[in-house]
């Protein structure tokens, strides 16, 4: 293959462009797909979301709309070249669309890095289809080219009322944590963790930032102007595919039939969210005189709309300004831009609210015909609702934990429904799926013993500033010990370590949410960073824990050479002053640990009468094992009334962690 110019590269190029706009709708399809089968049709963002990676395949898949040295030579049929610019800045507007609701999902930092990063895009893409369109070199109907530029703006509009949002459902959320607190017990049964984590997933639910993005006006507006821009795709998209598509001599050859056929393909299927939620938004609200009022009133502006530029036009910043004047001139100039953009934020609520007002009094209307039929039909036929008043009752012991934006409108039943339902079947699915390995396990502790006595208080550290335990690193360095043992059957070594792997997901969840990003982060790195050495190679560090065994060398024996390697790691590690990778902190956390459990079985074996060989002890490692394990599962309804809150306030993805604690909470009470 050789290029002459650069022109022979533009099919490569143009298949380039393809195969981003192919993985933007592949991620559109996805995040629509999973939203239809969990039945949320507000239609939350998990793969097709704002980040780098979303904006570099946008100003990929843009190439062609943004290429202003396209030129249509002879014989090329201009129709086509510009049909397939319009089929992107479509694309575009549907993309826009879709990952709306990913802007609640960033905190404050990345949210402006992100909307930045989006604002520059869509700059450049905004000012070169103008140059375009003024110079003739692109046709746009004249009321579409208008309409499609303002649709830029309003993801800036969106990102300005995530942070105030985010801090109103928090103290929401915060209030109906209270309310939970005052209710709860003491100790757990299983019903009663069952329903404890039910009241909890249903405030993560509710509160979720995405979803009031996703019933807000603006993504409303956007499933009316995706509706329009889907209308078009389809018609030139059957078009093409009856008439046949011509791409004369342009450079793109035949590419640029799959770009246009792709992004028109992407139009339609990312449509589908956008279109959803707009027909959806008022079918997620119990309606009521009041909230229609409300949501009729194109000229109501919400509190949190306008909080946010509201708080900096408060904000002084005088500190570096010197001069009176300086300061009375920045002044009046910040404040009067500040203005300019209340203003236009309130424009674009009002035209958001105007663009869907249509829409919205249509399914208002068809809601309370169908109320009225619905009573009509019960009075006349005498038909009592029996089937339904246990998922009624069900939905009234929970209504009181919804966290939401405004007071006045309240979740309509189906929503209500709809979301207990997901968590019963997420719930029954953990319960079937019961860690069986681990549970065999379980039944060999007989308390808390173990707990205290895998390390001797007689040896000593080798460094002061060793750092602490944690429960994953205990029972990690066990299980690495327990195979180290010489003569144990192969069976008995597989049944720990599928015990281990099942216990160890528990244990990190519980770690994780009670410590989070503490003092135990670095040792919780490590140790999963070796559990996988230790599960699928059976080895430590790099050392096989199985070669003394074959050697035929005795327990007492093994034990003093794992601590003799641990203690040569450790002093390594402090004797260089400038470590190297392989000598890296992690090692030093994980050879302590190793130093002193196994140093503090070595004092134990003159002592236990009945470690006359590798099994004797095999055994003891396992029931401490069990026991440790134990008592870090007593701490899983703390985790259920600490983890929600945490992992929302940092990234509000769905908690499918507390489910399945909750289910496997049940071991617990078993072994005893």
């Amino acid at each position: 293959m050789v290029w002459d110019s650069p022109k022979d590269a533009m099919p490569w190029v143009g298949m380039y462009v393809g195969l981003a706009s192919l993985i933007c709708t592949l991620a559109m399809a996805v995040d629509a797909i999973q939203a239809i089968w969990q039945w949320k049709l507000w239609f939350p963002n998990r793969f097709f979301t704002l980040n780098a990676s979303t904006l570099t395949l946008i100003a990929i898949a843009m190439k062609l709309p943004v290429d202003l040295s396209t030129e249509n030579p002879k014989g090329c049929n201009t129709y086509m070249i510009e049909s397939t610019k319009m089929a992107g800045i479509f694309f575009l507007t549907t993309m826009l669309a879709n990952f709306l609701p990913s802007l609640g999902l960033m905190d404050d930092r990345e949210l402006l890095m992100d909307i930045v990063a989006l604002g520059i895009l869509l700059i450049t893409i905004a000012v070169n289809i103008g140059i375009q369109a003024f110079t003739y070199a692109l046709f746009i109907y004249v009321d579409t080219l208008p309409v499609i530029i303002f649709a830029l703006v309003w993801p800036f509009s969106v990102a300005l009322t995530v942070s105030a949002s985010r801090k109103k459902l928090e103290h929401r959320y915060k209030e109906s944590q209270r309310l939970v607190s005052s209710y709860q017990e003491k100790r757990f049964s299983t019903k009663g963790l069952r329903s404890y984590v039910k009241k909890y997933w249903m405030m993560t639910e509710t509160r979720n930032p995405q979803f009031v993005i996703a019933c807000s006006p603006v993504s409303s507006a956007f499933g009316v102007m995706c509706l329009y821009v889907s209308l078009i795709s389809g018609l030139q998209f059957v078009r093409f595919v009856s008439n046949g598509y011509d791409c004369g001599t342009s450079d793109y050859k035949w590419p640029l039939k799959i770009i246009f056929f792709v992004q028109s393909l992407g139009t339609l299927v990312g449509s589908i969210a956008p279109i959803f939620r707009c027909l959806s938004s008022v079918g997620h609200y119990s309606l009521s005189k009041e909230w229609s009022k409300n949501h009729l009133n194109v000229f109501r502006v919400e509190k949190h709309w306008i909080q946010k530029l509201q708080q900096w036009k408060r904000r002084h910043a005088f500190s570096r300004i010197p001069g009176r004047h300086f300061k009375i001139v920045f002044h009046s100039i910040k404040n009067t831009f500040l203005n300019f953009c209340i203003l236009l934020h309130i424009l674009v609520l009002v035209i958001c609210k105007t663009i869907c007002l249509v829409p919205k009094i249509f399914l208002i209307l068809i809601s309370y015909c169908w109320h009225l039929f619905k009573s009509c039909m019960e009075r006349f036929l005498k038909v009592a609702n029996i089937p339904n008043s246990e998922g009624s009752s069900e939905v009234e012991e929970y209504i009181m934990y919804v966290v939401q934006i405004e007071e006045d409108a309240k979740l309509s039943d189906r929503i209500l429904k709809n979301t207990l339902r997901y968590i019963t079947q997420l719930l029954n699915a953990s319960e079937e799926n019961e860690p069986h390995n681990l549970m065999m396990l379980l039944e060999k502790s007989k308390g808390f013993k173990g707990v205290v006595e895998f390390e001797n208080d007689q040896v000593q550290p080798l460094y002061e500033d060793e750092t602490r335990n944690c429960w994953s690193l205990v029972v990690v360095t066990l299980t690495s010990i327990a195979i180290a043992l010489p003569n144990i059957r192969p069976g008995h070594v597989k049944s720990l370590l599928s015990s281990m792997s099942e216990g160890i997901q528990i244990v990190r969840n519980i770690e994780e949410s009670l410590d989070g990003d503490g003092d135990t982060l670095e040792i919780r790195k490590a140790t999963k960073r070796v559990w996988a050495e230790v599960e699928v190679y059976r080895s430590w560090l790099q050392i096989d824990l199985q070669k003394m065994a074959r050697k035929g060398k005795t327990t007492k024996e093994i034990l003093k050479w794992l601590g003799d390697e641990a203690e040569k790691l450790v002093r390594e590690f402090k004797s260089s002053k400038r470590p190297s990778i392989d000598q890296s902190p992690y090692k030093f956390i994980l050879a302590s640990s190793m130093y002193r459990i196994s140093r503090s079985m070595l004092l134990q074996w003159d002592e236990q009468k009945n470690w006359s060989n590798g099994e004797d002890l095999f055994d003891w490692i396992s029931n401490a094992i069990a026991d440790i394990l134990f008592a870090c599962f007593t701490n899983l309804p703390r985790v259920i009334n600490v983890g929600p809150s945490r992992r929302i306030e940092n990234k509000p993805k769905p908690c499918y962690t507390n489910p399945l604690a909750s289910a496997e909470s049940k071991l617990v009470g078993k072994p005893g």
